[in-house]
């Protein structure tokens, strides 16, 4: 148990500082930065478990986990789990979700180079961008994020609320430079 809440609270305290690096350093690669990040927490993640006892000064001896050597490489194993399949999937999805599906079908085809037309009609594993693009649209409408007027999309309340948020949030994390 002592891995789990020493895992949750470093994960916390690199989501604020991914947070507070992306809005008051930005650099180009946010990845990197990110990572770099998350080592030196998992650096002081372990410093942090080696000098607290085993059981957190509040734990019972049968929340424990024998031997200790094992609590160690489970906190190190949620802290990155954490990092990897959330806060560095947060940021990148926010920001590069449309780009990691061109890689991808690149990927796919033979050489990794695809062309202009062959992305647009060969999108999300052959679908197209015109798939992509309706079905985005479909979601908005069954979201009530927009009504269809003619030939323009107008906002509903709920999507004024939603964009404006998330335009909140981008320029907040200085996403809105790139």
């Amino acid at each position: 148990m002592k891995a789990v809440c020493l895992a949750s609270a470093m994960t916390i305290i690199l989501l604020l500082a991914v947070t507070l690096a992306f809005r008051f350093d930005p650099r180009e690669q946010r990845v990197r930065q990110s990572t770099l990040l998350y080592l030196a927490s998992l650096i002081v993640l372990v410093a942090v478990w080696w000098t607290t006892p085993d059981d957190l000064g509040f734990l019972p001896s049968w929340l424990l986990a024998e031997p200790p050597w094992f609590d160690l490489l489970l906190a190190l194993f949620f802290f990155t789990a954490a990092f990897f399949g959330g806060v560095l999937q947060l940021y990148n999805l926010a920001d590069r979700g449309f780009s990691l599906r061109i890689l991808i079908d690149a990927l796919d085809e033979p050489g990794g180079a695809i062309g202009a037309g062959q992305l647009l009609a060969g999108y999300g594993g052959g679908q197209g961008v015109r798939w992509m693009y309706d079905k985005r649209i479909q979601g908005l409408l069954d979201g009530d994020l927009v009504r269809r007027t003619d030939e323009s999309f107008v906002l509903t309340a709920n999507g004024t609320r939603i964009a404006d948020m998330f335009i909140h949030v981008r320029h907040f994390l200085k996403m809105d430079r790139a």
